[in-house]
């Protein structure tokens, strides 16, 4: 773990700042979902409309989709081989119920774009580079790397992240960002 100097730390702060001003954004990229017993890959859409989301990961040769979407009240979780979707005002909850996953798609929202998440406390300190990037962070019981940046609209993206819980690994790589 890297203690940043002044100037990275410098560079941290305005970052932040500009980063939590950036409330519509959207991604496109491939994201892989690994446990020891099994991998799903596919490729992710993510729309980010103020406090609002929509996420849809779709699986290769249309063996199923899953789309996770903010709702009034919660979230709405459909799995394109299930007759129904699920409504619950907890998506976490909602999701380890279904498949057996710990995903923290509350948290996602800001790690997607290389911010910890407010809404949870941090375990440990951040590691920067000397542009005032987050290299790594953790949070949530969840190790988060950030591997690549992209410049997009004047602002630093992750392309490349990689998240990693003690059953389950996520790997997205990022190639098209909206602003």
């Amino acid at each position: 773990m890297q203690v940043p100097d002044d100037v990275s730390l410098q560079a941290w702060k305005l970052r932040q700042s500009a980063l939590m001003e950036l409330k519509d954004w959207s991604l496109q990229g491939r994201v892989g979902l690994y446990t020891e017993q099994e991998a799903w890959p596919g490729d992710i859409h993510w729309q980010q409309t103020g406090t609002a989301y929509d996420m849809r990961i779709i699986a290769p040769l249309g063996s199923g989709n899953l789309r996770v979407y903010s709702v009034e009240g919660g979230v709405m979780l459909e799995n394109s081989s299930e007759p129904q979707p699920y409504f619950s005002a907890d998506p976490e909850a909602m999701i380890q119920k279904q498949y057996g996953w710990k995903l923290p798609i509350r948290n996602l929202r800001y790690w997607m774009t290389g911010l910890p998440s407010p809404l949870s406390s941090l375990s440990g300190k951040l590691d920067l580079d000397k542009l005032g990037r987050l290299q790594s962070l953790q949070q949530s019981g969840w190790q988060i790397s950030f591997q690549r940046y992209k410049n997009i609209a004047g602002f630093d993206l992750p392309t490349k992240v990689l998240l990693e819980h003690k059953d389950l690994s996520v790997k997205i790589v990022i190639r098209k960002w909206q602003v």
